[in-house]
């Protein structure tokens, strides 16, 4: 009896350390997936920070991290092969502005942009729109971005301002001229569009703008004269206001992009700077954002801004950088596991090929759609030439039969 006691005793600690063992299981794996959600891709992020989404948790954000240009949908491409620049536009801004971006920005800025636009199947819009502005008014913006050194955006009290800086402004400024409305009124001139902007990058520039008005290199647009005409009039500029100093000198690297914002509540204690830049590097993008905290006291004339007597000291950012751009490169060193190849049978159809290659790839862990354009290239065996996608979609699909042995290659990768 004593025996079958026992025995039961122990079948029942057995059920329960099986029990226990799921359960363990179940919260650790619920545990790892709700750390994903909160370290999860935010190669997105900057539109959320633009569009002022309510959802965001910016303790689950991390200081620095890296967007890898892999997914070509994502806005953040438009950096790649982008130069950087130094904040200037604090020379010319409003004293009051609680929002600005500055991006890096040229002809290979626009092109990148509209590869961004044929990747997420909206480029007809833009282009029809862009060959209505040639045939019309002989208006290129080609040529326009090729004049270009940085576009941006601010915000002053209630009004929203678009911004091109420029070597050329005169050059800028001739184009410009073939848009300009015969209704523009004394002093500022009218675009005959209101949506030049988003021409450029639209996801980022969503405000309507009209008139414009240069001021040396730059060339300021707005819905309204009365907002420019508050702006060109005002006595301080954005590069004197103590806030805005002490966030550019914790800023020791140029970015391709920059994005500020007040996010301050009027119950918060302190001054909050929303600070987050995006950097362009050879295989994608270095994120850096931050939320600076400034301890509140009256200027000179009146308006809250911070002590700058309480600015924290910050570790060396250009090392913090060095080590994520050595890290990525060392992980995608590490994570290089070869080739994946597919031979065209006899007889087989360029079209029936890439049906296969498709599966191969997913077999793999690849998105077929997303790899292709970049990554996937075709081997011809009689010639031994190395063609990329485009080319040989233009060359053989529904066009040409391809060789027996010609194949797909793609040297695998991480990301």
């Amino acid at each position: 009896m004593n025996k079958v006691l026992k025995n039961s005793f122990i079948g029942i600690l057995c059920i329960f350390a099986i029990f226990y063992w799921i359960y363990s299981g179940l919260k650790s794996e619920t545990e790892k997936n709700n750390n994903y959600v909160e370290t999860e891709d935010n190669s997105d992020l900057i539109l959320k920070f633009i569009n002022k989404d309510t959802c965001i948790l910016f303790d689950s954000l991390i200081q620095n991290s890296y967007i890898s240009y892999s997914d070509t949908t994502n806005i953040t491409n438009i950096l790649k092969n982008q130069a950087t620049h130094p904040i200037s536009i604090d020379e010319i801004i409003d004293y009051n502005t609680h929002t600005f971006l500055s991006l890096s920005y040229n002809k290979n800025s626009l092109n990148n942009y509209k590869t961004f636009l044929k990747n997420n199947d909206i480029f007809n819009s833009w282009d029809s729109i862009n060959t209505s502005l040639t045939t019309n008014y002989n208006f290129s913006v080609s040529e326009l971005a090729s004049y270009i050194n940085q576009v941006g955006f601010f915000t002053s009290d209630s009004s929203n301002y678009f911004y091109i800086k420029s070597d050329e402004p005169y050059n800028i400024i001739s184009l410009l001229h073939l848009l300009k409305d015969s209704n523009s009124v004394k002093s500022y001139n009218k675009l005959k569009i209101n949506n030049l902007n988003s021409f450029l990058a639209g996801p980022l520039f969503t405000n309507k703008i009209n008139y414009y008005k240069t001021l040396g290199e730059f060339c300021i647009f707005s819905s309204d004269t009365s907002s420019l005409y508050n702006l060109l009039n005002s006595k301080k500029h954005f590069s004197e206001n103590l806030t805005f100093i002490q966030y550019k000198n914790k800023q020791h690297s140029e970015y391709s992009l920059n994005y500020y914002s007040d996010i301050t509540q009027k119950s918060d204690t302190s001054i909050k700077i929303l600070s987050y830049q995006l950097r362009g590097e050879q295989n994608g993008v270095i994120a850096n954002f931050n939320i600076f905290n400034f301890n509140k006291t009256e200027d000179s004339i009146g308006k809250t801004t911070i002590d700058s007597t309480q600015v924290e000291s910050i570790t060396n950012e250009k090392d913090i950088i060095d080590q994520i751009v050595e890290e990525t490169q060392n992980n995608q060193q590490a994570n290089n596991l070869g080739e994946i190849t597919y031979y065209l049978s006899q007889g087989e159809s360029f079209r029936q090929a890439t049906v296969k290659l498709k599966e191969k790839l997913e077999i793999n862990g690849y998105d077929y759609n997303k790899v292709k354009s970049d990554h996937i290239y075709l081997i011809l065996k009689n010639t031994g030439d190395k063609l990329n996608w485009n080319t040989a979609v233009n060359i053989y699909l529904d066009k040409k039969q391809p060789s027996e042995g010609d194949y797909f290659y793609m040297q695998k990768f991480y990301y």
